[in-house]
């Protein structure tokens, strides 16, 4: 039997471990791939390592100790050979960095093991600690290891010249013995120089590594806000389930790591976005957990919504109507029609879903915040993303139309698409104009007449009045019967509700975006 005797040509020029003095974590080969892995994936990290070293030209081997005391599973500051007096320093400044809390809370977020979030953190914290030595001191360590690394070029040249003279004869061999003294000597002045510069830095150690860790610190505690944001917005964007990479069609793929750096860097710049992805969480979880109830239960619990006249089947915010004189003649009208919204209590769960078409208002006045500190045009961006995680697991066609002066529109075909559509769809926010019903109840018929949007649920989440004519109410009524689409109306606040209840099936109204849409959000996440 043939056994090979590597695995792979690469396993046959594996690394080796670090033992030029520069290294100050105890490493081995493996370790040793796992950075040359992170400076080939991750460009940016290449980046942060030259844009060091034309600051500090020891940049290099610190920002690979603080990679690795962030990605080792037990990192140990225990250099495998005697550091020069330039990366000596880096001792100081690395354990200073793994004493803090702030290090062992990043660690716990998530960089053991994963170089993105380990180089997420590095970048970082590597940056601000160069930052905060000053220009001094950074001269200072940078002239250190000039004259240093002078003097080992030096000490070995006058070994090799001593080597050759003594093959040498006659005067050949006198000028090369002169010019190994000569070298010699040179090494020498700059060895006390260097000796004199260590030195000097040594007398500011403690100083300059309160410095460090100061700047460590304050690092370490963004990159852990860095890292939750990026876990919140993965799962907030179904990366767990793939999808979201830039393949599509019936090859759907995760985030390359690549991908995951460029959203983590995007979510450092963007509040909102990080907002956003925090609040998702639940929601998410209300959807789903609404979804799961929906498929093994006895005959009397619901398991949708449907439309009928029986009354004690009915949705509350139907019955809402009689409350309101400008509205309960529209109760009536339904109840004759048997249009009135109401519990499914059928013992078998109802089967192939629709298509979802969500309309997000896009005007200024969604930009209002209400009880809970989130804004309007988050909330509904929540329950759009809820409603796409439903869609991603049900594979259900979803689109989703911003409507103000102008609209926009996306569409993620099975609940998937590329992440730079999703990422733009929940960052566009026209935040101007009014309400625009019309626009984007065309905009609904249209791809109502497309296949895949047949038997299609639009959902409209809005916040105030907008003008329909009667004629557009009319064609709008006649062509989604037609469709058969089902229109749920969610309005956050309380005006123009008798608008959106006159092109909707149902109305759901939220006053309190701090748990009390929990009823709307569960009657919503039910289509």
């Amino acid at each position: 039997m043939h056994i090979p005797l590597f695995d792979s040509l690469e396993a046959m020029f594996a690394p080796s471990p670090i033992t030029d003095g520069s290294a100050v974590i105890a490493h081995d080969g493996y370790d040793v791939g796992e950075w040359q892995g992170a400076l080939r994936d991750f460009g940016k990290m290449a980046d942060a390592v030259e844009t060091g070293q034309e600051r500090l030209a020891t940049a290099d081997a610190l920002v690979r100790d603080v990679f690795w005391s962030f990605h080792k599973r037990a990192p140990v500051a225990d250099p495998p050979a005697p550091l020069t007096a330039a990366h000596n320093l880096h001792r100081e400044w690395v354990e200073q960095v793994m004493g803090t809390t702030e290090w062992a809370q990043v660690r716990a977020a998530g960089t053991v093991g994963d170089a993105l979030n380990a180089t997420l953190a590095t970048m970082g914290v590597a940056e601000k600690m160069i930052t905060a030595l000053g220009e001094e001191t950074l001269g200072q360590i940078n002239r250190l290891h000039e004259v240093e690394s002078g003097a080992a070029d030096l000490f070995s040249r006058a070994e090799a010249l001593e080597d050759l003279a003594e093959q040498a004869e006659g005067d050949r061999a006198a000028a090369l013995y002169a010019q190994a003294r000569r070298a010699r000597t040179d090494a020498e002045a700059l060895e006390a120089e260097a000796n004199a510069r260590a030195e000097a830095l040594e007398a500011e150690r403690e100083s300059i590594g309160e410095k460090a860790r100061r700047a460590a610190r304050e690092a370490s505690g963004e990159a852990e806000g860095t890292l939750d944001a990026l876990r919140n917005a993965r799962a907030m964007m179904g990366d767990d389930e793939g999808g979201w990479g830039q393949s599509s069609g019936d090859n759907p793929t995760r985030l390359s790591a690549q991908e995951r750096l460029d959203l983590a860097r995007r979510l450092q710049g963007a509040r909102r976005l990080q907002e956003l992805a925090a609040m998702c969480g639940r929601l998410m979880q209300i959807a789903l957990q609404v979804q799961r109830t929906k498929v093994q239960h006895p005959p009397d619990e619901i398991t949708s919504i449907t439309v009928g006249r029986d009354i004690g089947h009915v949705l509350p915010s139907e019955t809402a109507l009689l409350t309101n004189p400008d509205l309960e003649s529209l109760f009536y009208q339904r109840f004759a029609e048997g249009r009135l919204m109401q519990y499914d209590l059928q013992g078998s769960e109802q089967q192939g879903q629709g298509p979802l078409i969500v309309a997000i208002d896009g005007s200024g006045s969604m930009s209002g915040v209400m009880d809970g500190g989130w804004t309007r045009e988050m909330w509904a961006k929540g329950v759009m993303l809820a409603l796409l995680a439903i869609a991603r697991k049900q594979g259900r066609d979803m689109a989703v139309i911003q409507f103000g002066d102008t609209i926009r529109t996306w569409e993620f075909p099975k609940g998937r698409g590329g992440y730079t559509a999703l990422l733009d769809c929940i960052e566009h926010f026209m935040d101007a104009g009014r309400e625009n019903y019309p626009a984007w109840m065309r905009k609904a018929l249209e791809l109502a007449e497309r296949s895949e949007y047949d038997h299609a649920d639009v959902i409209c989440i809005a916040d105030g009045q907008s003008v329909i004519s009667d004629q557009q109410k009319a064609d709008w009524q006649t062509r989604r019967a037609a469709k058969q689409m089902r229109a749920y109306g969610v309005l956050i606040g309380n005006q123009g509700a008798a608008v959106l209840a006159s092109i909707t099936d149902a109305v759901l109204r939220v006053d309190d975006l701090m748990g009390g849409e929990q009823e709307v959000l569960e009657t919503i996440f039910k289509v």
